[in-house]
């Protein structure tokens, strides 16, 4: 049975792309290093809005709220991470990118702040956000998760089909 902690899935998911992705980035092949980046920007985006739209509203209409995990703290994270994604995004996908030492330094070390606001993200969300609402909600939350999960794949699937993203 699916509850919210679950979809912490996704956070695994996201780590392996950008694992995938730095890979690449340090054995020069650019064309690893774009698809790799793709996918773990379709799934941010896909599992962002999703928590957006449908898991911080029934968090916040819990009263679940507390000063180290609040969705207005959640959202802000959310932010920062978009913008450190869209700046990386314009560094890969720029028509004349190279993959030489130096670039690669300089990528590598880009990702390491996003990397970082990633990581804790994950942890904010898995160690207070997931628990309180699964608790909170008892068995309902299984229906939550669903709700979440299924708005998650319609959204990647949808940009796998369009080619966008952030």
């Amino acid at each position: 049975m699916l509850n919210c902690i679950d979809l912490c899935m996704a956070h695994r998911k996201l780590a392996d792309h950008i694992q995938h992705h730095l890979e690449a980035v340090v054995q020069g092949n650019l064309e690893a290093t774009r698809q790799h980046f793709q996918k773990f920007l379709f799934l941010l985006q896909s599992h962002s809005t999703a928590e957006e739209e449908i898991l911080f509203p029934a968090y916040s209409n819990a009263g679940l709220d507390e000063p180290g995990c609040s969705v207005e703290l959640l959202l802000k994270e959310h932010v920062k991470i978009r913008r450190l994604v869209m700046e990386a995004k314009e560094r890969i996908f720029f028509t004349g990118a190279v993959l030489d030492a130096a670039s690669r330094v300089a990528w590598v070390e880009a990702l390491h702040m996003l990397k970082e606001v990633l990581a804790h993200h994950d942890v904010r969300e898995r160690t207070v956000f997931f628990p309180k609402l699964d608790a909170h909600l008892g068995a309902d939350a299984h229906a939550l998760a669903a709700k979440a999960h299924e708005r998650e794949r319609a959204l990647l699937a949808d940009l796998e089909t369009q080619g966008g993203g952030i």
